[in-house]
């Protein structure tokens, strides 16, 4: 379950000009300046400080965010990671092949075999920025946190990064620029880049909250209530009036109590309007409406309420400036936003190094944006199939069913070619009875 993505810069611990650097006027930069110190510019800089390129990442906050954002990886960056070698010696961090996995809340049948099979790693994103903060420092990368990006010039040769600061403001020149500063990019607005889309119809509220053991026995997969109400884990449980998802902390965080839950409603948005922070009151009553019944819940932590978009940039890059992750795409649903930002930093770093080192023109570089907008584009489909899935009422109850069935059945085809006959599902398939 996704709590939110979001960006802005990267690190230096006490906001003091590195040496050789002006609080004032042009300073020396680096090939490349990456604004944004979530996990798609830290692994920026992680990868191009592999091929031996120096990144300075700018990040607009003084501290990373407490606010605890997504709640794992699923895809093709797991088994970059590996890789790489930045899970080697990471306690309590496995990477756990997926032979089921839902897709809009229909349960998938995988095989963890095959060598394209999906994998998940449960990660918190913070300690995910840690880590990757960690190998992208020991690597070289110049991390500055409290420095926000305030402008830049793209003079078809070099750009110059203007950057304001606690110390003061100053201009850094760099080869090329990387956008990976979240949905409400300042890279991408300068650029006045489209960012075509829909906002969701839907209001999901979601936080931390304890539900005591005396009113809920969890088994692998589900939480059971007193009432006799049964929840399934991970995945949206729909109801009348919307959806509950509940999910235990301690997946992610094993000193977590037992107790405590990641939960999540969604209902019709109406006329409500999403909100940082949200009172327990207010959770309470929507798990309420949603189902119907009081849910006994206590605490209420990172309480807040969101609406779903879901939007593609029209461009990847513009000249030597780029765009990568949430500043490029936003989905609205399946876990997909870390996993194609992250590769899309994987992409960029080896087209980025082959011009560099001087093995490939500065023309190929127009290659990230066609494979990568593509990728999103992908990404963007599949995550609408899934909202579309995952929402509310009778017409989406009824496609939930009937794909769920063709999912179960050996031969999808011949079970809707069924529906059309008019078989019922308790008939064979062969025509030996009826008409």
């Amino acid at each position: 379950m996704s709590e939110g993505h979001g960006r802005g810069g990267t690190a230096v611990p006490s906001g003091v000009p590195r040496s050789g650097m002006d609080a004032d006027g042009p300073r020396a930069g680096a090939p490349v300046v990456i604004v944004g110190a979530g996990p798609v510019g830290l692994m920026l800089a992680c990868e191009l400080a592999a091929a031996g390129i120096a990144t300075t990442v700018l990040e607009r906050a003084l501290e990373p965010s407490a606010m605890p954002k997504g709640n794992g990886l699923v895809g093709g960056i797991v088994g970059v990671l590996s890789r790489r070698g930045l899970l080697r010696g990471q306690k309590g961090l496995h990477v756990i092949p997926a032979p089921r996995y839902s897709f809009g809340g229909l349960p998938l049948r995988l095989n963890p075999l095959r060598r394209n099979a999906l994998r998940i790693l449960p990660i918190p994103q913070r300690r995910l920025e840690q880590l990757l903060e960690t190998r992208a420092r020991a690597t070289g990368a110049d991390i500055r946190r409290g420095h926000a990006v305030t402008g830049f010039t793209d003079n078809g040769a070099r750009v110059a990064v203007e950057v304001a600061s606690a110390a003061g403001s100053y201009t850094l020149d760099a080869g090329f620029l990387a956008g990976c500063d979240g949905a409400h990019s300042f890279v991408r607005h300068r650029l006045d880049i489209a960012f075509p889309g829909t906002t969701g119809s839907q209001l999901v509220r979601i936080g931390h909250l304890t539900i005591p053991a005396g009113a809920a026995r969890r088994t692998r997969n589900a939480v059971e209530l007193a009432g006799g109400t049964r929840l399934a884990l991970f995945q949206a449980n729909h109801t009348a009036a919307g959806s509950l998802t509940v999910a235990p902390v301690s997946v992610l965080d094993r000193g977590a109590p037992n107790e405590l839950y990641i939960v999540a409603t969604q209902e019709p948005l109406g006329t409500q309007e999403p909100a940082a922070q949200i009172s327990l009151e207010e959770m309470e009553a929507s798990i309420r409406r949603v189902l119907g019944a009081r849910l006994p819940v206590s605490g209420g932590r990172w309480l807040r309420s969101t609406v779903a978009n879901s939007r593609l940039a029209a461009r990847y890059r513009i000249g030597r400036v780029f765009l990568a992750g949430d500043a490029a795409h936003v989905f609205s649903a399946g876990g997909s936003s870390l996993n194609t930002g992250m590769l899309d930093a994987v992409d960029l770093a080896s087209r980025l190094a082959a011009v560099l080192d001087g093995s490939e023109p500065l023309e190929t570089l127009e290659d990230y944006h066609t494979v990568r907008h593509a990728a999103g584009e992908q990404a963007l489909l599949q995550t609408r199939a899934q909202a579309a899935l995952s929402a509310p009422g009778p017409e989406a109850d009824a496609l939930r069913q009937v794909l769920g069935g063709a999912f179960r059945s050996r031969n999808p085809h011949r079970y809707l070619g069924a529906l059309l006959v008019g078989r019922p599902h308790g008939e064979g398939t062969r025509g030996r009875h009826g008409p």
